[in-house]
């Protein structure tokens, strides 16, 4: 028996000036399943999910849901037809409570006021279902980004969507609710909720999807179960080459002199911190969402520094309090948050690289000239392989591997010693990620240092020369390079380590 899809789309075609972003593509998704789209970024994904959702219309195909032809031109029809899209880029209100973003736009009232208490029990009740322990009545902007995903899942359940897309659903969350949100997606797939799943991290989408399909530059290249499509053809298929080194090989040399070391270091968040980093070494940080990695890079870069304990640059003491003493220090910060705290949007490409060194030089109001000029700029955007019809193009144009390659050209630029990179591949597909991984390599065997926290176990465990793993705001242990994620994964849940008599090593 032919099971009739939840979702069919047929023939879809768009194109905006000079780029044709869909051509033809045919993608179906029947109740019951999860549904896997992968492609790198600009393949389509995004675009197709926009024309679901009703943002975008489609120049030419068909859509069918429960084999109903539809025609959206507005998200609120697709989301009464049942259709709820969790974007990669959250749309929460920072200012507004955790309810009051759930409800947006569907409020229950009562007697011609807001039924507040209601919102805020059912609210509690969407977030137990997704094990996020948030309460309700808290300010967006205080949540951490990976707890602001947890939001987004909230508010589309309350639709109770019975086609859900998922766009890099996981990007910014750790092991631990990482794997509380495939366990969701399970626990959906079973009620007979469609699920379309976009996400670059291979082994999440070849255990949790039915079906794979991929896209390549706007068009369809196969569709196939997932128990018949290992990691390496759906690479293969994506970047249309093998990816046989995807992580840079160690380095041959042994580290070199200490650049940067912390003994004692403790602030609100974190206590006794101790280590250091050496030239030509990637220090990697691992930890849950709640652990404290994420204080330790503020802490590094003056954002929220440390009040007590010691922090040696070059073999010298140094106390650093704001991001710019860190800066003219020769420390380098890329965010775990790109578009919110390392890009300003509606600049050029070739502005946000030079964004730091104007700030350091007071030069916001006037152009460089010579030396630190556009051409040297443009030649090192070129460099790193940053992609944009024009550098004098808005940033924000870009795909987030551009955006993520222009933040890290500003900081070459920089001449900095230490680069602290948060989450540096979120968000951004496997050939961006392969660039960024040489980009770190190459700038650790300059004799520099680079401080990596990251939430996704095998970019710690492929690109960091040693692991620090962070629990309670401590550091509970270390790997060595060639550990694995079960050695981390212990030292994160506290089961290991100094406090237990047992570091790994």
């Amino acid at each position: 028996m032919t099971v009739s899809p939840a979702l069919s789309m047929t023939g879809i075609s768009k194109a905006f000036p000079g780029v044709r972003a869909l051509d033809g593509v045919d993608f179906e998704c029947v109740a019951g399943e999860v549904h896997a789209i992968c492609g790198e970024n600009g393949a389509g994904k995004s675009t197709l999910m926009k024309i679901l959702g009703g943002s975008y219309r489609p120049d030419a195909g068909t859509i069918e849901v429960a084999g109903r032809a539809i025609h959206f031109t507005h998200p609120r029809q697709a989301a009464e037809m049942g259709i709820a899209i969790i974007h990669q880029e959250l749309s929460l209100l920072p200012h507004r409570s955790v309810t009051e973003n759930i409800f947006m736009g569907r409020e229950i009232v009562r007697r011609g006021f807001l039924d507040k208490a209601a919102m805020h029990r059912k609210a509690a009740l969407l977030l137990k279902r997704i094990g996020a322990e948030i309460d309700p009545r808290t300010l967006v902007s205080s949540l951490s980004i990976a707890l602001q995903q947890l939001v987004e899942i909230a508010k589309a359940l309350l639709l109770d969507a019975r086609i859900l897309v998922m766009d890099e659903p996981t990007a910014a969350l750790d092991e631990r609710d990482s794997r509380t949100l495939l366990a969701l997606v399970s626990t959906l797939r079973r009620e007979g909720v469609a699920i379309v799943y976009i996400s670059h991290r291979m082994p999440e989408v070849t255990a949790i999807a039915d079906r794979i399909t991929i896209l390549k530059d706007g068009r369809k290249v196969w569709t196939r179960r997932a128990d018949s499509a290992p990691v390496t053809e759906i690479v293969r298929a994506m970047v249309g080459r093998d990816l046989k080194e995807f992580y840079p090989p160690a380095p041959v040399s042994p580290p070199g002199k200490v650049l940067l070391a912390v003994a004692g270091g403790n602030n609100a968040a974190l206590d006794e911190i101790a280590f250091e980093v050496r030239a030509g070494e990637i220090i990697g940080v691992a930890g849950l969402e709640d652990s404290g990695k994420g204080a330790l890079a503020s802490a590094l870069v003056g954002d929220a520094p440390f009040a007590g304990g010691t922090m040696m640059l070059g073999g010298k003491p140094t106390a650093l309090r704001t991001p710019r003493q860190a800066t003219a220090a020769g420390i380098g910060y890329l965010p775990g948050d790109r578009k919110r705290e390392g890009l300003a949007l509606r600049q050029s490409v070739r502005d946000n690289a030079l964004l730091t060194l104007r700030s350091m030089a007071g030069l916001f109001t006037r152009p460089f000239k010579g030396a630190l000029g556009n051409a040297k700029i443009d030649e090192t955007l070129r460099t790193m392989d940053v992609r944009a019809a024009d550098f004098g193009q808005e940033i924000g144009t870009l795909s987030g591997g551009n955006q993520q390659k222009a933040i890290i050209v500003r900081w070459l630029e920089q001449a900095s010693q230490i680069l602290v990179f948060v989450e540096p591949t979120r968000g951004i597909d496997i050939a961006a990620k392969a660039a960024i991984y040489e980009t770190m390599r190459s700038f650790a065997d300059s004799g520099r240092g680079i401080v990596v926290v990251s939430s996704d176990m095998p970019e710690l465990i492929g690109i960091a020369d040693r692991v620090i793993v962070m629990h309670q705001g401590r550091i509970s242990g270390s790997v060595a390079r060639g550990a694995g994620e079960e050695d981390i994964m212990n030292l994160a849940l506290g089961l290991s380590g100094p406090a237990l008599g047992r570091t790994v090593a």
